[in-house]
């Protein structure tokens, strides 16, 4: 069984990678973003929602996003909100009993600890507009400390920021990737989605040609899923054709699933094991590329 929970310009889905078929949990709420669950943290399931689409009309600036809450039965039980604007929000991380949530507008880390929500500014509060310098889009926790990359879309490369934990301090920061989002160690070498160059890099200088916009991993037990968006203009993002590549261990391209109506995949995470989509939960049929 290849199951994937997927986020996308539209939806929250469940995609069958082997069939292409796929339940809708959860969509109307603008484009949806980053999914985290850990069964050793407990359920719910967390999926930000920003409420807004990357093509609406509306200021960006009047954004109120929140964070979905799911059961193990995959319906929606309720949401998380600060009591300030989360505006932007792409990935999200709980562990060691903290939420943490990337605000991008506002160069910002949304936490939540012990019941009380804290803005962080990682590298300092940003003075003025615009206020969205770094573009910080992905968590990760490696050895004991958190890990954010920067997009630095302005002041190119991006860039990895190490900070120990629960101090905050910075202790390590380093170049990797063009536009990049996600971030994993295998083998003593750092990877990230390149996004702007369309590959897949590492510390290593090593690097796998994906092709469009590549955002959104997960690493099965036999594949790996890549989401893949099409580079497009702001306002027509939402539009566009995403779709899912699924590849096996040495990274070659096994089958790619065409997320027709989906416009932009934000995010990839592997089903948890034994869940599956309520029986009301739409369903969708994607096809597979020639």
């Amino acid at each position: 069984m290849s199951s994937w929970l997927v986020t996308t310009s539209r939806s929250f889905l469940l995609v069958d990678g082997q069939s292409g078929e796929a339940r809708v949990l959860h969509e109307g709420s603008g484009l949806y973003y980053g999914v985290f669950f850990d069964d050793r943290a407990g359920f719910p399931l967390h999926v930000v929602a920003r409420r807004r689409m990357v093509s609406s009309p509306d200021p960006a600036e009047g954004e109120r996003g929140t964070i979905l809450l799911f059961d193990r039965a995959l319906r929606c039980t309720g949401e998380l909100q600060a009591p300030f604007p989360m505006r932007d929000m792409h990935q999200i991380l709980l562990r060691e009993g903290t939420l943490w949530a990337t605000c991008s507008y506002d160069n910002m880390v949304a936490v939540l600890r012990d019941g009380k929500w804290d803005a962080w500014y990682p590298v300092g509060e940003t003075a003025g507009e615009p206020r969205d310098v770094n573009h910080f889009n992905t968590l990760a926790w490696v050895d004991g400390r958190l890990a954010i990359v920067a997009h630095n879309l302005k002041n190119p490369p991006s860039e990895v920021l190490l900070f120990d934990w629960p101090s905050r301090v910075l202790a390590e920061r380093f170049p990797l990737g063009a536009q990049s989002h996600n971030l994993w160690r295998d083998g003593g070498r750092w990877f990230t989605c390149s996004s702007g160059e369309g590959r897949i890099v590492d510390t290593g200088g090593g690097g796998i040609v994906t092709g469009g916009y590549p955002r959104g991993i997960g690493f099965g037990e036999r594949e790996t899923c890549v989401g893949i968006s099409e580079p497009a203009e702001r306002m027509a993002r939402d539009l566009s054709l995403g779709q899912l590549q699924f590849r096996d261990r040495g990274w070659n391209l096994l089958r790619s699933l065409l997320l027709e109506g989906e416009g932009l995949v934000l995010e990839v995470v592997p089903a948890p094991a034994g869940i599956s989509a309520p029986d009301e939960a739409p369903r969708r049929s994607f096809r597979f590329a020639p």
